[in-house]
Formats: structure tokens, C-alpha cells, sequence
């Protein structure tokens, strides 16, 4: 990336906090404004404001199922949620539990996960009337995954109470369900319908704090075995791509491939291995795979300041295409404010803030990506070039603490939730509290993976590419 050519993130909110009316961007070639209202600044060819709506009385949890018409449906509390395009906020479904993470397959129809005393319940409801289909009752509590669709088989993944999940296989025309695997992952469903999931629980990632497993396993629908691959470093993440191969990001068990990116062909063999070049650095978690290129965030570990890049690889080759590190954008001093920190006693003062690219990328058909940074949503095009970027918390971000056991570290607030972009162009960002739509223009590829749930309808299904 040019840095004589292209204003960077952290240059374009400079320029918009110092009141200028254009700044040029050399990504696009042309000037273009920054504004700011309801303490949302815009800048560049990101797209218009839609709706700002209050949603922490709801409960929402994210990712919603976006639909095509520009509705959003939400898990909230114990209902499904609808978020019309005005953010007026409607029930639509009373749930008999807590809600975890709706799905839709192909022709629209919901499928609803919730937990109640220990139990999981996953309704069916008809596209159309969403009516009641039918109910399944599965033991164990709901592991925050939406369901996985392959077919006429629904997969779902629920807590059984040891380092990986139970994963049941329901029948989507009735609702009759089987337990297929113990100590093992949610499933994924490759573009051909196969399902991939992990197995063989090997503790806790030391790094990212997540269960790891051994073994990468595939299966056809049936859950007949068609191929596994054991792992000596261990497995944190995995996703599908578009031609039956596999993404797995490896765990902490092996120093050497400690948190490398591999492809696993469909077949088993591994393809490629891929290692950051920036210096220490691990692959963050699984990446959005396009139809040719994958892209996932990068933990570099500095203790003076943090960078983060984005990085875009060739999905056949594993060569690196580009990286984006403009992400670190401002500082923020937050007077009085307090943060827990692992390892240390007390509350400590959150001094400074910076930003970082804390999720995966979300793409549109032009090969637009939008990624979750920390308050912020940033706009890229498909060679890694700024178009623009949407903040709406400057506050949030990596923080730098002055308490004495942590003073001077970089303290990385976790992966954000990757935001949602619609068939429409609507963009969908939420923070926990507030939801908000933009209107980009650009509507969403049918041909990705958005890790960890699929699309936009959160079907766990890899699309054909």
C-alpha cells in the first residue's frame, strides 16, 4: 500500500475531527466528504446513514438473519425479534427459553435455538406465516451457534459439559433428531453439502482461551466418515470454501505452527501453510473466504503499539496479496473510566485507546470489504485500497493501562463481531446496545463464507463459487 498515495484510517479521522469539508482519497481516486451526526462519522465511499436503534432492552444477539426486503430478524431475550427498515422494533416469536442465534435455509424458513433449565429447543417455523413446523427437544444448553443446514439435515451443537459440544443431526421435514458426536465442534457444511466439524478435545488454547481440538473430520450427510486429518499442533478454527476444501487456523500445542493458517483440500492433504511475515504474529482466527482470495486479522504483539493487519491471501496458492494495518486510528484518553484486566487485582484506569481490526470482513458482489474495527466499520476495496470507514464509538479499542502490573501492555479487547450486509446493500452493525444500518448500494456476494456462521443467513453453509 502507497502511504504517499492513500490517506490512511487514522489520517481521514484527523481530518474529519478537525472540521475539513473534503478529503481526498486516493483509493477512489476523487474527494469526497466527512460528516458527522448523531455521533456517527461518515467519510469517504462508505454509504449513507439508515436507522440508529436502542436495543439493550432486547437483549440482541448477534449475528441476525438479514432479510432480503431490508428486515432484520434478531435473537432477543426469550423472542424473535424483526427490525424493519425505519429500526422500528417488532416480535415476531416467543421462544420457551433463551434465545441463542437464528438461521434461515434456502426458501426462508427460521430455525430458533434456545435454552431453558439446562435443555436445548429448536423450532421450526415456516417462511411465510412463521408459524410452528415443529419442535425438537435436545439435551444440553445451546453453545451460542446458529443451526448448520445441509439439506434435509439441521445440525446443532450444545453444551456436554466437557471441552467440545454434542452435535445432533435433526430432520428438517419433521424435526426427529439424533446424536451424531460428543467432544466435538459445531459442524460447517462444505458448498457440496459434506459437513466438517472437530474432534478430539485437546484442552484450551493458550492464546486465544477457546477449546482446541485434534482432528479435522469429514463426513457426507448421512454421517458416513469420508476423510479426517490429525493435527499435531491442534485446531482453534476452522471454515469451508467454495470448492470442498477446509481453512483450519492450528492451535498452541505445536510452538513451531503455533496459530498458522492451513488448506486442507478435499480429500485430507494439506495444500498449503501459511505464516504471517510481520514480526510475531499469529493468525487471530478463521477467515471470510471469497471465490479466490481469503482474508482474516492478524495479532502482531508489540508492546508500543498495536497493528493488527488484515491480511488477503490467494486461496489456491496461499501467496499474500495484500495487508491493510491503517486501522490504528486515534487516542483516546477516558478520564475515570475503569477496566478489569486479566491477571491483575484491582480495577485500573483505562488511560488511552486504539483501534484495531478486531473482526473478519464482510463481502459485497463488487468485492467490497467491510471490516469490524474497534467503534468503527472500515471500507476496502478488493485490492486492500481505504474507500471509507463509519465510526460510531470512538472510545473502544485496544487499551494501554498504567497499572503497575500491566503498565505499558497493549491489551487487546477480543474479536468483534463481524458486521452483517444484507441482499440489498443495507450494512448492519451492532455493539450490544445500538443497532445501525448504512446503505451502501452495495449488496452482499452469494458467494462467500463469513466466518463463523455462513452468510447472511447464518446456515453454516459454505455457497458454491
Amino acid at each position: 500500500m502507497d502511504a504517499k498515495n492513500l490517506f490512511t484510517f487514522k489520517q481521514l479521522l484527523h481530518g474529519a475531527s478537525a472540521g475539513l469539508v473534503g478529503v481526498a482519497l486516493g483509493a477512489c481516486g476523487s474527494p469526497d466528504v466527512c460528516s458527522t451526526q448523531d455521533g456517527v462519522t461518515v467519510c469517504g465511499t462508505f454509504g449513507s446513514r439508515g436507522y440508529v436503534t436502542n436495543v439493550q432492552s432486547q437483549g440482541i444477539s448477534w449475528p441476525p438473519v438479514a432479510v432480503s426486503d431490508g428486515r432484520l430478524l434478531v435473537a432477543g431475550h426469550t423472542n424473535l425479534v424483526e427490525i424493519a427498515p425505519d429500526g422500528r422494533i417488532a416480535t415476531l416469536v416467543q421462544a420457551p427459553g433463551t434465545v441463542a442465534v437464528p438461521s434461515a435455509d434456502a426458501t426462508g424458513g427460521i430455525f430458533l435455538l434456545s435454552g431453558k433449565d439446562g435443555g436445548t429447543t429448536l423450532q421450526a417455523y415456516d417462511p411465510t406465516t412463521r408459524t410452528l413446523r415443529w419442535t425438537a427437544q435436545l439435551a444440553g444448553s445451546p453453545v451460542g451457534t446458529p443451526a448448520a443446514i445441509a439439506g434435509d439435515s439441521v445440525f446443532v451443537a450444545t453444551n456436554d459439559g466437557g471441552s467440545g459440544a454434542t452435535v445432533w443431526r435433526v430432520k428438517s421435514s419433521d424435526g426427529s433428531a439424533t446424536s451424531v458426536h460428543e467432544g466435538a465442534s459445531p459442524a460447517v457444511i462444505a458448498a457440496d453439502g459434506t459437513v466438517r466439524y472437530l474432534s478430539t478435545p485437546n484442552g484450551r488454547d493458550s492464546m486465544a482461551q477457546v477449546p482446541m481440538f485434534t482432528t479435522l473430520v469429514a463426513e457426507d450427510a448421512t454421517g458416513k466418515e469420508l476423510w479426517r486429518l490429525d493435527e499435531p499442533a491442534g485446531i482453534v478454527d476452522l471454515a469451508p470454501g467454495g470448492s470442498g476444501e477446509t481453512y483450519i487456523v492450528t492451535g498452541t500445542a505445536s510452538g513451531q505452527d503455533s496459530h498458522v493458517l492451513r488448506r486442507v483440500n478435499n480429500g485430507g492433504d494439506i495444500a498449503w501453510t501459511f505464516r504471517p511475515d510481520c514480526g510475531n504474529c499469529t493468525v487471530a482466527a478463521a477467515p471470510t473466504v471469497g471465490t479466490d482470495t481469503v482474508y482474516f486479522p492478524v495479532w502482531e504483539t508489540r508492546q508500543s503499539k498495536p497493528i493488527d493487519p488484515l491480511y488477503a491471501i490467494d486461496a489456491k496458492t496461499g501467496a499474500s496479496r495484500w495487508t491493510y494495518d491503517g486501522f490504528d486510528n486515534v487516542d483516546v484518553s477516558i478520564s475515570g473510566a475503569k477496566l478489569l484486566i486479566p491477571g491483575s487485582q484491582n480495577m485500573v484506569d483505562k488511560t488511552t485507546t486504539r483501534h484495531h481490526p478486531a473482526g473478519r470482513p464482510v463481502i459485497a458482489q463488487d468485492g467490497t470489504l467491510y471490516v469490524a474495527s474497534d467503534g468503527a466499520v472500515v471500507a476496502l476495496d478488493k485490492n486492500g485500497q481505504l474507500l471509507g470507514f463509519a465510526q460510531y464509538d470512538a472510545a473502544a479499542g485496544e487499551v494501554s493501562s498504567n497499572e503497575f502490573l500491566t503498565l505499558g501492555k497493549w491489551l487487546n479487547a477480543g474479536v468483534r463481531p463481524s458486521p452483517v450486509l444484507g441482499p440489498d446493500g443495507t450494512l448492519y452493525v451492532s455493539d450490544g446496545q445500538t443497532v445501525r444500518s448504512f446503505r451502501t448500494g452495495r449488496p452482499a456476494s452469494h458467494a462467500a463464507w463469513i466466518a463463523p456462521y455462513g452468510g447472511p443467513t447464518n446456515d453454516g453453509r459454505a455457497p458454491g463459487m
